[in-house]
């Protein structure tokens, strides 16, 4: 995964949104999902497909954050929900940036 790599959300159990984090439950696999506020703000982008340098463009005009900074915690970010299943990866630059 790149910065090219264009994310969407996977089928996946419904978040809700608890004071500035986003939590979620799997009853059938047995897994509670947790996320903070960045990452909540992420996953409210990833909604339709976009660039992780899309994303990182968006949080950057919010947060105090360089740009390689932002890039490495947003793939560590996006690596995770990949293998939590919750989110679909490709790369082929047809997402929004």
């Amino acid at each position: 995964m790149d910065v090219q790599s264009v994310v969407q959300r996977a089928q996946c159990p419904d978040f809700s949104q608890l004071d500035d984090s986003f939590l979620a439950i799997d009853a059938q696999r047995g897994y509670c999902y947790s996320l903070n506020a960045t990452a909540a703000k992420i996953w409210e982008m990833i909604d339709q497909p976009i660039s992780l340098a899309a994303i990182c463009d968006r949080l950057q005009q919010e947060y105090d954050v360089d740009k390689e900074t932002c890039l490495r915690e947003t793939i560590a970010l996006a690596t995770t929900l990949q293998a939590s299943g919750l989110l679909q990866v490709r790369n082929d630059g047809k997402g929004e940036h």
